[in-house]
């Protein structure tokens, strides 16, 4: 039972970090910290988290982020660079370097994905983890509905 909740708990978390990285992603550093705050307002109210929690949250999304942002930015360099050798010719093993590279990349991004989560998870008391869980599981729920109607076949009506 407890694993399930840290579980649980580790998925929503990760939809925090998962969006703080999505921002740096798109190129929002400058737009991080209001994104970071809105992001810590969120869970403060669905969390009802103290004030101390919220500093030491906020503290754990500023170190993640200067992790994070080098990340991206050799992701982002690995894509360019792949994309100006592109020819006509196909290169499988320029394929598999460029796409071993980013693997590595994306490796390195999702341990400290992990590091962030479990840091924020500890933080949490467990009421917080429990409502945490339930939230979770009411996105999942969310996304799943969200999948099925897009993989339904769009119908068009009757010729006008």
């Amino acid at each position: 039972m407890k694993q399930k909740i840290l579980i649980a708990t580790a998925v929503v978390l990760s939809l925090a970090a998962g969006l703080a990285i999505t921002a740096v992603a798109q190129g929002r550093h400058g737009k991080f910290g209001r994104h970071g705050d809105w992001m810590l307002r969120h869970m403060t109210k669905e969390l009802n988290l103290t004030d101390a929690q919220q500093t030491q949250i906020k503290s754990i999304l500023q170190a993640e982020k200067t992790k994070i942002q080098p990340l991206m930015k050799q992701l982002r360099d690995n894509r360019q660079a792949a994309d100006s050798n592109v020819s006509g010719a196909f290169d499988e093993n320029q394929a598999r370097t460029f796409a071993n590279q980013q693997a590595q990349i994306m490796s390195n991004l999702m341990v400290e994905k992990q590091r962030t989560r479990s840091q924020i998870y500890a933080v949490l008391t467990p009421d917080q983890r429990a409502k945490a869980k339930q939230l979770m599981q009411e996105r999942q729920q969310r996304r799943q509905q969200h999948m099925q109607k897009d993989s339904q076949p769009q119908t068009q009506g009757p010729p006008s």
